[in-house]
């Protein structure tokens, strides 16, 4: 009887500290383990959101950004004549585009719209029914990722190999339809460098062709 009740008189001291210590490493472990898995998370994420934003942007440029009720797109496909902008080292090559759209009113017929590398973002400037937009809109990354998304490089290429984009009824039957290869690349930070290590970034490299039907 009175060894029975002995064993029913709780803990010691000791053992409490022990359960401390074991509830306070695997509560440390934890949260290092979520850390970590947040860590891998948002990056994973902002990559995935460079593809996604890049992809979009190109398709942009290719099928046309909507204008009025987004009835009209501007873009290389619906082109009536292009124009390479600014320049590069390789022959026919610039760092930005300008779309002559069809014109289906008069006043239509002054309309472009213009994409072009601005420093670190691609962004767009244009003509709509005669008038021209105040600020050029950024179309890659969006003005308040600027200081996370960062665009390398973006050049534009005559790829009808005949050293300019012309028009498709200037164009021999062998030479259409009029193409385009358009370089992007692009970053995004993942990590803040601690001095002297520099930020850590996670890129893309994207070629692709686009033709004006």
């Amino acid at each position: 009887m009175f060894g029975i009740l002995k064993r029913n008189n709780g803990i010691t001291l000791i053992e409490l500290i022990v359960v401390l210590i074991i509830s306070t490493v695997l509560i440390m472990v934890s949260a290092i383990g979520v850390s970590v898995f947040y860590r891998r998370y948002k990056v994973v994420s902002d990559y995935t959101s460079l593809q996604t934003q890049a992809m979009a942007a190109l398709q942009t440029i290719r099928n046309g950004h909507g204008f009025g009720r987004g009835e009209e797109f501007y873009g290389v496909a619906n082109a009536r004549s292009l124009q390479i902008l600014g320049g590069t080292d390789v022959f026919g090559g610039g760092s930005g585009i300008r779309i002559l759209p069809p014109a289906a009113r008069d006043y239509q017929a002054n309309d472009w719209v213009e994409f072009y590398l601005d420093g670190t973002a691609i962004r767009m400037n244009y003509v709509y029914n005669g008038v021209q937009v105040d600020t050029p809109q950024y179309i890659f990354p969006t003005r308040d990722q600027l200081d996370k998304i960062q665009v390398t490089r973006f050049e534009v290429y005559d790829a009808n190999g005949t050293g300019s984009i012309l028009p498709i009824e200037s164009l021999s039957v062998e030479d259409r339809p009029a193409l385009l290869r358009v370089e992007l690349d692009a970053r995004v930070k993942i990590r803040d460098g601690i001095h002297p290590k520099p930020d850590e970034y996670k890129t893309i490299s994207y070629s692709t062709y686009m033709v004006k039907k």
